[in-house]
């Protein structure tokens, strides 16, 4: 029986805790900030420019996408789905260090590519710790 209330108490604690990180977190800020960083990672995206796309990265992810990663990548990634052309917030999560934004895009071939970023927070300056196209 001592378990039991044992994990009760545990369970609810934890639910709580979630809950005002949630309450606390402002979505629309989120993506007020990170809004200029992802304009100017898809502008370097098209411009085929590695140091735009990657101005903003956290150093760790740079450094495992190297510029002749970036070449290979945007040489397949031009055929299929194309040059970006827009995106819209699809969800906002908040993460340890960070926040989690997942994106609906519009390419020139396809008008619903899945773009999901990591971004990591550090001294209140947010940086791509990982992004993703699905």
């Amino acid at each position: 029986m001592k378990k039991l209330i044992f994990l009760l108490i545990i369970s609810l604690t934890l639910l709580f805790t979630g809950c005002t990180v949630i309450k606390d977190f402002d979505k629309e800020s989120a993506v007020k900030i990170t809004d200029p960083i992802m304009d100017k990672t898809m502008e370097g995206l098209n411009e085929n420019n590695y140091e735009k796309f990657t101005q903003y990265y956290t150093d760790s992810y740079k450094k495992s996408f190297p510029e002749s990663s970036f070449f290979n990548f945007t040489e397949g990634f031009y055929k299929n789905p194309g040059k970006y052309i827009s995106r819209e917030v699809y969800e906002v999560r908040p993460i340890e260090n960070g926040v989690l934004i997942h994106y609906k895009g519009v390419f020139d071939t396809r008008d619903n590519v899945a773009i999901t970023v990591t971004f990591e927070s550090s001294n209140g300056e947010y940086k791509i710790k990982k992004i993703r196209f699905y």
